[in-house]
């Protein structure tokens, strides 16, 4: 799954308004932004669910450096993780915003059938619903209605995300406050 991305613009021309203290509120806005992506990354792992927990596993955070301008990156490899997040079929919910972002993912396949298929099975083991051969019946069965029907949204990154976003900001005007005074 892409990540989602956050921008605040102005805050190098707001740090340099600031004179002498401009390096250390650098230095706290930078932490912030790491403490911040580091809290989106666990709060999207607990709102995840869980039913093997292979999509937890599967949510990462990595940073680049590029000109002097420092990105973090929260997401998550597994194939199926936006149709966890946004839903299938007649069940699709999309946050305001998150239009373009969810489309990239549009008529794209989450995986094969017969991963789905897999995956199925072991969970109706897992919850006791069946075992032997009729646990691939039961899952077979899973897995075509919800080919048929959609599967309802569980998000867990854009609600992280969105959280942690309005937390930053008021961080961040909060180290802007202080050091005016």
């Amino acid at each position: 799954m892409d990540s989602v991305t956050f921008k605040i613009e102005g805050l190098d021309q707001m740090i340099k308004a600031l004179g002498s203290v401009s390096q250390k509120i650098e230095k706290e806005v930078i932490g912030e932004f790491a403490a911040s992506a580091m809290k989106i990354q666990s709060d999207a792992k607990k709102k995840a669910p869980a039913n093997l927990g292979k999509l937890r596993q599967s949510i990462y955070l990595n940073s680049e450096v590029k000109d002097k301008t420092i990105k973090y990156i929260v997401g998550s490899n597994a194939s199926y993780a936006p149709y966890i997040e946004f839903g299938t079929g007649g069940k699709v919910s999309i946050p305001t915003g998150y239009a373009s972002f969810a489309g990239q993912f549009k008529g794209k396949s989450g995986g094969k059938f017969i991963d789905l298929l897999k995956a199925l099975t072991e969970w109706v083991n897992k919850k006791g619903i069946a075992s032997g051969k009729n646990s691939k019946s039961v899952a077979y069965a899973i897995a075509l209605s919800i080919l048929r029907r959609g599967i309802r949204p569980q998000p867990f990154l854009i609600p992280a995300f969105e959280t942690e976003k309005n937390n930053l900001k008021k961080r961040i005007k909060d180290i802007i406050r202080n050091a005016k005074s």
